[in-house]
């Protein structure tokens, strides 16, 4: 006899706890004591070895690499306990298209960076009131511990850039998905994200509004794959590129680089001791990136707030609110 009862309806994923906003904030919470715990544990640890804590832009990356471990570390009892999801729900896989397209990532979005990078350059030097100098490559650069140490920063910046995107395109910004639109996710924790750079060296309004622009981005890139994996490229190959290759400030910091290159001209040209990212040029440059990656058509996911509980959910989505693209 068969039976041609329907399957029962898998039960709906259990609701998270607490409100979004106050994860939100116990989880950056979260982020800082993991900055200061992996610093405290570093600088004794070079201690007890006889060492010393390397300063500058180079010991902030260091300190990143280090804390990637601890933070994942913390983030488990908050996706355990409060937020009662996996790891993967925060984009940590493949994008859609699986590994053939994370290859190929690997390669278009590191590429456009320095497109992007470097038509700002040539921008501020064809402007009048602006110059770009090369004096050549850096001469510490030049020996083969030089090369270990710009293959060492690729590394580092990739994590760091990936580390950024965990706690805000990961984590901070799927939660506030669950009850705003997508939209509304972007553009606070875009803003947040701009706002935490604003203790950095030498910033500025401009700095500011390029910085909360580049969290749109980074956000958009994530919308359009479904994993933070295009938007840690994008993070990592712009700070490595600005800082180590064109040799400039990057979000105010200096680094070991390869070239000595000097910019002169009005700060709202060149940006200044902040870098590119305090330039109005680069703003002029990344309000068309935006508008390019942003959704024409929204997917009813995106177009509303889908919670992770919803029982209505029959299509075997995970509650991502990403766009479907090939």
């Amino acid at each position: 006899m068969i039976d041609d009862a329907p399957a029962p309806a898998a039960p709906p994923p259990p609701r998270p706890r607490w409100h979004p906003i106050a994860r939100c904030l116990l989880f950056l919470v979260a982020f800082f004591l993991a900055q200061f715990l992996t610093l405290f544990l570093l600088a004794r640890g070079l201690r007890l070895a006889g060492g010393e804590l390397i300063g500058g832009g180079s010991g902030l990356v260091l300190l990143y690499v280090v804390m990637a471990p601890v933070l994942y570390m913390l983030t488990l009892p908050f996706l355990r306990w409060l937020d009662r999801r996996d790891v993967a729900s925060l984009g940590a896989r493949w994008p859609e298209g699986g590994p053939p397209r994370a290859l190929r990532q690997a390669i278009t979005v590191p590429l456009s960076v320095a497109a992007l990078l470097g038509v700002w350059m040539l921008l501020v030097e064809i402007l009048p009131v602006s110059d770009v100098r090369l004096a050549g490559l850096s001469p510490a650069a030049e020996t083969p511990t030089g090369a270990l140490r710009l293959l060492l920063l690729l590394i580092g910046f990739t994590v760091q850039g990936g580390v950024e995107e965990w706690v805000f395109r990961g984590y901070m910004y799927r939660a506030l998905k669950e009850r705003w639109r997508w939209w509304v996710a972007v553009l606070v924790t875009a803003t947040i994200f701009g706002l935490l750079h604003a203790a950095n060296p030498n910033v500025s309004a401009p700095a500011l509004i390029n910085t909360c622009l580049a969290g749109v981005l980074l956000a958009l890139l994530v919308e359009r794959s479904g994993s933070l994996w295009s938007a840690t490229l994008a993070h990592g190959a712009w700070n490595f590129a600005v800082a180590s290759l064109a040799s400039l400030p990057v979000s105010g910091i200096r680094v070991f680089h390869l070239l000595e290159t000097s910019v002169t001209g009005p700060e709202a040209v060149t940006g200044g001791g902040f870098g590119p990212e305090g330039s109005l040029l680069l703003t002029a440059l990344a309000v068309p990136l935006v508008a390019l990656l942003w959704p024409r058509r929204p997917s009813q996911r995106m177009m509303g707030a889908t919670p992770l509980w919803s029982s209505d959910r029959r299509d075997g989505s995970d509650g991502s609110g990403r766009s479907e693209i090939g």
